[in-house]
């Protein structure tokens, strides 16, 4: 798979889990929430070493693309979904 891919899987995962982290309650259940999200990282968790490393360079790197909350939490999504 190509560099140019695997950013866009990244982004995938990034506002996937914004959209399940900032959603309001209202229109989404919290406990789904937080089940996805453990799903995604037990996911990511089974990679490799190395593509787990390269996958936090990217989230570091695609944090810069937003504002505020949103830039300071994809930046922790790799020690929240426990890839370092």
């Amino acid at each position: 798979m190509s560099k140019n891919s695997n950013v866009k899987l990244v982004k995938i995962i990034a506002n996937l889990a914004i959209f399940l982290e900032f959603t309001d309650e209202g229109q989404l259940d919290p406990d789904l929430a937080v089940k996805m999200m453990e799903q995604m990282a037990a996911e990511l968790q089974s990679l490799n070493y190395d593509d787990r490393k390269n996958i936090t360079k990217m989230f570091q790197d695609i944090s810069r693309e937003y504002t505020g909350d949103k830039c300071e939490f994809i930046k922790e999504l790799p020690e929240s979904f426990g890839l370092i």
